[in-house]
């Protein structure tokens, strides 16, 4: 139904009309039953408020719709992540309501929280929907949708206070009008965690940006321009060096990997991951995907391989940005890409780990070998343990059933390149010195400053402290001007393993997080307490946040027997200056793709080659086929950082029936 502003009657008590002059109108906004804003935002709405044009009857139902679109804004409200505004349906809605150009309606949105100074402050951003100029479309307006979202202050929110712009995004477009003539295409504003993303979907491409310009050539069918700026990301054109490939032929393996085990958090994007993963193995069978003779690690079968995927986290939100059914998805969604976003390489990042293992000698991809359910196999989690290390514990009796000595634990989220590295970290496990090898990637300190979360080491690498994306690097932290991060990739031991097992009595049961066993806020710093901390009251009190609200205190049996278990293991760190980006945001895959078009991110020859021929590094269009590439490069003028997928598919269950999945129900 049509939201007019001026076809409802309906005015809220929670409106002041103020005439300032005889142009404008200004509007305040105050806490109420009947205004969901919070406190804070009612008092940013008060000292900004914006002027309105004087055609504009401001009314009840002006406030309702951008209580909606405020609501609609917020990211992870619930279990599902990711959420939008549909710039069409507001444009539409309010196209009626203008009388003439430079009409605007404006208001302020909450759009997420943002850590300033210790605390999290809520991000707001400026919002306006205005009039511009008439459409080729006879009877129809362009309209513009912006969405100016500035930094949060630590001082809080002052009269006249304005900080600084971190982001403008505007879509103008042409609404529908009663003859269904308009844009077609759609437009949204996806909000992850108060980033914001213009997210245009064109029947099976979706275009994606934060930082650059999308412009449709041809208006015959309505206007469509975004805009999208960012300081931090202005693109600048290059040419890449040319490549040559190498031709090769499949080779028979030299000795036997192991296994790995695909871990689905309560079967989310379970249709989705095990689809794509097919695809991989078929490209493999067919000779499409060709790579190095597999030389097995000596020690391969002793090895569980382990990779995280389909969890409830937030991260890479953007890649469930190539269907607008998916943004507010069902926790057991069918409609979702998260983990098998297909790159510019031709690969999932998902799929760039497998490349990563075969070359390591742990698992082998070869073309006669690879076979899902052979040595690539699917667990879903219905452990009452949820999150991404609940079924990891349950995997210990599988371990012992079948001779395997550690587990190695991958994410399904970052693109890397660090064999030496995989080896170093099971050669450290295997020495039996080490509970967790973890690999720390070699960064420059500037880039870890409120980015990347650092690590400070004693000797033989021993991990002492973490520090979280600090604002100032802390001392003993940066050696030489570099730091090490944590890459999520690590090595365990089936020592703490049983460790964690046997904590699990202590962890919280009343809790109603959605994820309540988590690897790098729980289980490790488990493990790193108790194998370096000897005094069991600050065991006990370094441990009482891990476990949880209301948990009972480790007792000094327990925390006894866990010394006992883990010997001399410690927390270690394996550092390497390997390719590794943590693709978990567009920013950082966007960057990762030039770099690997560049020659600065080296990856297999295939890989390049398939980057090589779906990047335009002039404009800065980034496909995931060369055919898209050229579709996209017809219709549309593209200028700076902007990244075009595939429309998600629909996968259903049927579709996948012939894929096995184990079921790890300990309770």
């Amino acid at each position: 139904m049509k939201l007019s502003i001026n076809s409802l009657n309906f005015v809220s008590s929670n409106i002041e009309n103020t005439k300032t002059n005889q142009h404008q109108k200004t509007v305040n906004f105050s806490q109420s039953q009947a205004n969901p804003f919070s406190k804070e935002a009612c008092a940013s709405l008060k000292l900004n408020s914006l002027n309105l044009s004087k055609t504009i009857r401001f009314t009840g139902a002006l406030l309702g719709a951008f209580t909606e679109l405020n609501n609609a804004m917020v990211t992870c409200k619930t279990e599902n992540v990711g959420s939008a505004a549909n710039v069409n349906k507001l444009l539409h809605d309010f196209a009626g309501d203008f009388a003439q150009p430079e009409d605007a309606i404006k208001t302020t949105i909450r759009v997420g929280d943002k850590k300033v100074g210790g605390e999290n402050l809520p991000v707001y951003a400026r919002t306006q929907i205005k009039l511009i100029e008439p459409s080729k479309i006879k009877g129809s307006q362009d309209l513009l949708f912006e969405m100016a979202v500035r930094q949060p202050s630590k001082d809080g929110i002052k009269s006249g206070k304005c900080d600084k712009l971190s982001q403008l995004i505007g879509i103008k477009m042409t609404p529908t009008n009663y003859k269904g003539e308009g844009t077609k295409e759609q437009a949204y504003i996806l909000n992850t965690k108060g980033n914001l993303m213009a997210v245009i979907e064109d029947k099976k491409d979706v275009l994606l940006t934060n930082a650059g310009q999308i412009t449709k050539k041809d208006k015959s069918r309505g206007t469509l321009k975004v805009k999208a700026e960012q300081a931090q990301n202005v693109y600048t054109p290059f040419t890449p060096a040319p490549q040559e490939v190498e031709k090769r032929e499949p080779m028979p393996s030299i000795g036997e990997g192991t296994e790995i085990i695909i871990g689905m958090e309560n079967g989310r994007f379970e249709n989705e991951i095990k689809d794509s993963i097919r695809t991989f193995v078929n490209k493999v069978k067919s000779g499409e995907i060709v790579l190095k003779q597999f030389v097995a690690n000596p020690d391969a079968k002793s090895t569980q391989l382990v990779m995280l995927a389909g969890g409830y986290g937030s991260r890479a939100e953007y890649t469930n940005a190539s269907s607008s059914a998916i943004f507010h998805d069902e926790n057991n969604g069918s409609q979702s890409t998260k983990g098998v976003f297909r790159t510019a390489t031709g690969l999932t990042p998902m799929e760039t780990t497998f490349v990563t293992l075969h070359n390591a000698g742990l698992l082998d991809c070869s073309k006669d070998v690879i076979n899902i359910d052979k040595n690539i196999k699917f667990y879903l989690n219905k452990d009452i343990n949820r999150g991404n290390g609940g079924y990891t514990i349950g995997l210990a009796k599988k371990m012992d059933r079948e001779n395997r000595k550690s587990i190695m634990i991958l994410p399904n989220d970052s693109v890397s390149r660090m064999t030496n590295a995989v080896i170093e970290a099971k050669r450290v496990i295997d020495s039996g010195r080490a509970a967790v090898a973890m690999i720390a990637k070699q960064v420059p300190a500037k880039e870890c400053v409120n980015n990347f979360g650092i690590m400070k080491l004693g000797q033989e690498n021993e991990i002492l402290e973490f520090a979280e994306k600090p604002r100032v690097i802390p001392e003993g932290y940066e050696k030489d001007g570099m730091c090490l991060t944590n890459t999520f990739q690590f090595a365990v031991s089936k020592e703490a393993l049983e460790v964690l097992d046997l904590v699990q009595p202590y962890f919280s049961t009343s809790s109603g997080a959605k994820e309540t066993r988590d690897w790098s806020k729980q289980f490790i710093p488990i493990i790193k307490t108790i194998s370096q901390e000897n005094d069991y009251n600050l065991i006990r009190q370094q441990l009482k946040p891990v476990f949880g609200e209301g948990a009972k205190p480790l007792d000094d049996e327990a925390i006894t027997k866990a010394k006992e278990i883990l010997g001399d293991q410690k927390l270690v760190a394996v550092p390497t200056d390997e390719p590794w980006a943590d693709c978990g945001t567009l920013n950082q895959l966007y960057q990762t793709t030039m770099q690997i078009v560049s020659g600065d991110f080296p990856l297999e020859d295939f890989e390049r080659a398939h980057a090589l021929s779906c990047v335009d590094t002039q404009s800065g269009l980034v496909a995931s086929s060369p055919e898209q590439l050229a579709r996209i490069n017809k219709k549309y003028q593209i200028e700076g950082q902007v990244m075009v997928v595939p429309q998600a598919k629909k996968i259903t269950k049927s579709s996948v029936a012939d894929i096995p999945v184990t079921v790890n129900e300990k309770q």
